[in-house]
């Protein structure tokens, strides 16, 4: 799987998440999904600093997520979108997509 197609999921992610919040739609989860690439490439990158962090970053991540999911369920759909515009979910964000160039590379170098 290529490093620009999982960097392409995340970004698919982020705009099915801000569909659900203001349209109410479900959720649509790539096929890409970078939780099933960190979970399938664990056993073979876990070494690495940087897939450490990227680990890291995307559980900072899904916290803000989590919190987003919690106010849609309260009917609190302003609050979720304005939580989902912070700029420490978007710098998260912009990090996860900077780790994966960076492992991309990593494991170009590698294989």
């Amino acid at each position: 799987m290529k490093m620009e197609d999982i960097i392409l999921a995340h970004a698919k992610y982020k705009v099915s998440l801000r569909s659900h919040i203001e349209k109410g739609t479900e959720i649509d989860i790539p096929d890409n999904d970078l939780s099933f690439w960190i979970r399938d490439q664990e056993c073979w990158l876990s070494h690495l600093p940087t897939f450490q962090n990227l680990c890291r970053e995307h559980e900072a991540f899904h916290s803000y997520v989590t919190a987003v999911l919690t106010l849609v369920g309260e009917g609190k759909r302003s609050e979720a979108k304005s939580l989902l515009s912070e700029e420490m979910f978007v710098l998260i964000s912009d990090e996860i997509v900077n780790i994966l160039i960076r492992l991309g590379q990593e494991i170009k170098k590698v294989g």
